[in-house]
């Protein structure tokens, strides 16, 4: 089981602080329904598991949204004022994928840092 614990050093002595112990992450998770032999690698495994379907769904999204701009660059019909709307809604679309992806890689990076211990 991993156990999270930092040492404090107050007035030359070492204090060691649990933090499952001592923050109440054990009672939440107990709450919650999580096994309580999970420790804290259980928990940040259901957080990446949460945060991933939501980046999942936020890509899917600007994913419709790139194809909708696309059709529309495609049915514009050489009208400038449509044309620059379509480039927008993709130009936009586009950057909301990247950072999308770039929350994904952070995060992923962040769970299974958390997870290994």
């Amino acid at each position: 089981m991993f156990i999270f614990s930092t040492l404090i050093s107050l007035n030359n002595k070492l204090i060691a602080y649990d933090f499952l112990k001592n923050s109440g992450v054990s009672d939440t998770a107990k709450n919650a329904g999580i096994p309580e032999n999970s420790g804290t690698a259980g928990v940040t495994a259901m957080a990446g598991t949460v945060i991933g379907v939501i980046l999942a769904v936020i890509g899917v999204v600007f994913l419709g949204l790139t194809i909708y701009g696309g059709i529309m660059w495609m049915t514009a019909e050489g009208k400038e004022e449509r044309i620059e709307k379509a480039k927008n809604i993709i130009i936009e679309s586009v950057i909301g994928l990247i950072i999308v992806l770039a929350a994904y890689a952070i995060s992923f990076f962040v769970i299974s840092a958390l997870t290994k211990g």
